[in-house]
């Protein structure tokens, strides 16, 4: 019986379920946490800034070497359930080239969570880096947002956030990056993922940015890995035939091979198409 499109509900499943796709995945996490361990070894950071009272309302800022530069900020992703800010200190590499200030959020995770305090953490802990700009010695109008999988989620609904309601200016946001984002969360209801992450119908129309066209127009880059389910490309296109209907500068990177996971770590590695890309974007902000 279908459940959502054409598919059955062990189909659907089978969609989202990246990790069962990608053969020694504990791998590739433990690879991503010793190297962001390195990283955070060998580079200045300011480690678990607090933007709310919770252990996990906090964020790791890479400083620039030069007052007043712009601003990448980085969401991980982990279907809102998992995955730390401590895992993706290295993407920070090529940005920290370029003498470009990076910070690298956390957020409290589902299903001690709803979806919508997960979105509110994400959207205070921009808000406050915004209000702590001089203290950080960052350029407070030129912040670009980037995140992937839930984080690309979490970067579309926070294009879409009416900021001046946190006390910051409406375009606070001066672009924005979603690696393999989730802009439809309705299948994520009706899969196996909702057993913890608990979406309700309202949930789905809230904050699904396929939803929510952002009134600033701000530019994006969408992308996703080449390999990636029929779904994760689906997503993509939809929610990109929905910005260019109304006007956004919006730039497909496209990655002809690549899993999931693979796509997160094109935008740490300097010399390729994606993070040349966002360096371009953070260059006109």
């Amino acid at each position: 019986m279908s459940v959502y499109r054409n598919f059955n509900q062990e189909q659907l499943d089978q969609q989202y379920n990246v990790r069962a796709g990608i053969p020694g995945f504990q791998d590739i996490f433990k690879r991503w946490a010793d190297t962001s361990a390195t990283f955070r070894r060998n580079h200045l950071v300011k480690p678990d800034l607090a933007y709310g009272a919770h252990a996990l309302q906090a964020l790791d800022f890479f400083p620039a070497a030069t007052p007043n530069r712009p601003l990448l900020v980085f969401i991980h992703g982990g279907y809102w359930q998992s995955l730390d800010k401590s895992d993706f200190s290295f993407v920070a590499a090529p940005y920290l080239q370029r003498d470009i200030n990076v910070a690298v959020v956390n957020y409290r995770l589902a299903p001690d969570v709803g979806m919508a305090e997960i979105v509110r953490d994400n959207q205070e802990a921009v808000a406050w880096l915004y209000r702590h700009a001089n203290d950080l010695g960052f350029d407070p109008d030129r912040i670009v947002l980037s995140g992937h999988s839930a984080g690309g989620h979490l970067t579309a609904t926070l294009a879409a956030t009416d900021w001046p309601a946190f006390g910051v200016p409406a375009d606070i946001l001066k672009g924005g990056c979603a690696i393999s984002g989730l802009y439809d969360l309705e299948p994520i209801r009706l899969c196996y993922l909702n057993q913890v992450v608990g979406l309700t119908e309202a949930d789905v129309a809230r904050y699904s940015p396929i939803h929510h066209v952002p009134k600033a127009k701000l530019p994006m880059i969408l992308t996703v890995g080449g390999d990636e389910s029929p779904e994760y490309h689906r997503l993509q296109r939809e929610y990109h035939a929905l910005l260019g209907e109304c006007g956004f500068d919006v730039q497909v990177v496209v990655q002809q091979r690549g899993h999931h996971f693979d796509a997160v770590d094109l935008l740490g590695e300097a010399d390729g198409a994606l993070a040349s890309a966002v360096l371009r974007m953070i260059g006109r902000a």
